[in-house]
């Protein structure tokens, strides 16, 4: 382990022509402490690990001789990254101008996304999931759009200066979150929401989630619900009924 950890970071280390002193520079740390791990005398604390990983640009995963599906030649890991994260449609998505890139950072510091969060959980049984925001420069400034698995479920152009642009934005965003509910809702987010359950009412779900009962099971019945204009937020008779079917 000492070994093979110390060899790919000699490796990583002579890809990038950087020698021991500068690359201890930048870490922090000794040259005689590079050379002692290198050597397989010993193993860096694993506090330095995100630093070693950012300096070398490798994934930790590569420092750690993990084998991975790799998706790029050159151990960029942060181009990786990206990749991956564009590989899949998001279940809930918003893209925005850059003239409302700032409203959108100072207002995730005030937790007003959390709030409406919480009145649709309180009035639906509705769980907002987490909302993937990013800068779109194809976007007009101000315009701004929400998305649910690349369909765009609304788009609008707001005026310059509209000191109200983040709550107008937030508040369709679950506006649309609830009007689109079955579509967006999906194996993972039924997961939370049994698991919260289960934190609650251990005895509505062990044994029978997802041992007799599976996520996309309860998924498909809550879908249901949800085009027949019900509310999905008492589960505990939902999952009593799924029994019930058994």
């Amino acid at each position: 382990m000492k070994e093979n950890i110390g060899e790919l970071i000699c490796q990583y280390r002579q890809n990038r022509k950087m020698t021991q002193e500068e690359f201890a520079f930048r870490l922090g740390v000794t040259p005689q402490a590079v050379s002692k791990w290198e050597r397989g005398n010993g193993l860096p604390d694993i506090s330095l690990v995100k630093g070693i990983c950012q300096i070398l640009d490798i994934s930790a995963n590569s420092l750690l001789g993990i084998a991975a599906s790799e998706v790029v030649e050159n151990d960029n890991a942060a181009m990786e990254q990206e990749i991956k994260n564009n590989m899949f449609a998001e279940p809930f998505l918003l893209e925005l101008g850059e003239g409302l890139i700032d409203y959108v950072k100072a207002g995730l510091e005030t937790g007003y996304i959390n709030q409406q969060r919480k009145r649709l959980a309180e009035s639906t049984g509705i769980l907002m999931p987490v909302l993937r925001i990013k800068d779109n420069l194809e976007l007009e400034k101000n315009t701004y759009r929400i998305l649910s698995y690349d369909k765009v479920l609304y788009e609008e152009k707001l005026n310059e200066g509209d000191e109200d642009a983040y709550r107008k934005m937030i508040d369709n965003v679950s506006a649309k979150c609830q009007e689109n509910y079955a579509d967006i809702l999906n194996k993972q987010i039924v997961k939370i929401m049994i698991d919260n359950i289960k934190e609650f009412f251990p005895g509505a779900v062990v044994g029978l989630i997802p041992e007799k009962i599976g996520y996309l099971q309860v998924q498909r019945k809550l879908q249901e619900m949800l085009r027949q204009g019900k509310s999905i937020r008492d589960m505990l008779h939902i999952l009593e009924e799924l029994e019930e079917a058994l």
